[in-house]
C-alpha cells in the first residue's frame, strides 16, 4: 500500500462518518425527539470503534506492505509477530508435543531475521484488503466496547502513544459516551437530566461529538504522520518527542476551544 492510499482510505472512511452524525444531528435540531438524540449517541459510539479498529489495521497493513525487518522496527511489531508465532503454535495438532515446543522457540530465536508481515482486515475469500471486513479481531480487538482502557491498549499496538489531553478526558468519555451507550443498547431508560454535565439535548450531545472527533482527527493525522516520517522505525525515535508534543498541545487547544464554545 502506498502513502497516498493510506491518506485516501483515511479520509474517506472518517468522511462519511462524520456527514452521518451531522445529518442525524439536523434531524435531531429539527425535530427534538428523544429517540434521535438517542440514535447519535449510539451511532457517535459506533463511528468511534469503527474509526479506531480500521484506521488502525489499515496503518499495520501499511508497515507490513513496507517489509522493514522485526530488528529495524518498534517493540511493539516484535510483540505483534511473536503473539502470532505462539497463537498458530498453540492452534498446531502438535500443540503437545516437544517437537512443536522446538518449531516456537526456533522461530522466537529468528524473529529478528524476518520481515514484519501480517494481514489484518483482509477478505479471506478474495484476499484483498477489506476495510468494510469487522471479523477479523486477532490483533486490533476493541471488545465491542471502545473505552479509553481498550483505546489506550490499541496504541500500544500499534505504538503510539496514548496522551495526557485524552487521559484528562476519560472520565467525560467513560460516563457520557460509553455508559450512555450501553444503557441505550441494552433497552434502559434514559434521565432527561443524566448527570451534572450532562443532559440527554442537543448542546451536550454536540459537544460529546466534538469531544470524540478531536481525538478521531488527532489520531488519524499522527498515523499519517507516522508513516510520512517513518516513526515506526527504531531509527527515527528521536525525532518523535517533538512531534508527539506538538500533537498534545494542538489536542489540549482544541479541548479548550470545545469548552468555551458549549459553555
Amino acid at each position: 500500500m502506498k502513502l497516498n492510499k493510506l491518506e485516501e482510505l483515511l479520509e474517506e472512511d472518517l468522511g462519511w462518518r462524520k456527514k452521518e452524525l451531522s445529518d442525524l444531528i439536523l434531524i435531531a435540531k429539527q425535530t427534538g425527539e428523544e429517540v434521535v438524540l438517542k440514535s447519535i449517541i449510539l451511532l457517535l459510539y459506533a463511528h468511534w470503534e469503527g474509526y479506531i479498529k480500521r484506521s488502525s489495521k489499515l496503518y499495520l497493513n501499511y508497515i507490513s506492505d513496507s517489509k522493514k525487518f522485526l530488528n529495524e522496527l518498534t517493540e511493539n511489531f516484535r510483540a505483534v509477530i511473536l503473539k502470532g508465532i505462539i497463537n498458530q503454535c498453540i492452534a498446531s495438532k502438535e500443540a503437545l508435543t516437544l517437537q512443536n515446543e522446538l518449531i516456537v522457540l526456533s522461530k522466537l530465536s529468528n524473529a529478528d531475521k524476518i520481515k514484519f508481515k501480517i494481514k489484518t482486515g483482509y477478505n479471506n475469500e478474495s484476499n484483498e484488503l477489506d476495510v468494510e471486513n469487522d471479523f477479523d479481531n486477532t490483533i486490533i480487538n476493541t471488545h465491542s466496547n471502545l473505552n479509553p482502557k481498550v483505546f489506550k491498549n490499541i496504541l500500544s499496538v500499534i505504538g503510539l502513544q496514548y496522551k495526557t489531553q485524552i487521559e484528562s478526558r476519560e472520565k467525560y468519555i467513560d460516563s457520557h459516551l460509553l455508559a450512555n451507550r450501553n444503557s441505550i443498547g441494552h433497552g434502559s431508560r434514559l434521565k432527561k437530566q443524566i448527570s451534572e454535565d450532562f443532559a440527554l439535548e442537543i448542546n451536550d450531545i454536540e459537544k460529546l461529538r466534538d469531544v470524540i472527533f478531536s481525538i478521531i482527527d488527532n489520531f488519524s493525522d499522527e498515523l499519517v504522520e507516522y508513516c510520512k516520517e517513518e516513526y515506526f522505525l527504531i531509527s527515527n525515535q528521536h525525532k518523535l518527542t517533538s512531534y508527539i508534543e506538538l500533537k498534545e498541545l494542538e489536542l489540549s487547544n482544541t479541548f479548550k476551544y470545545i469548552d468555551e464554545k458549549y459553555s
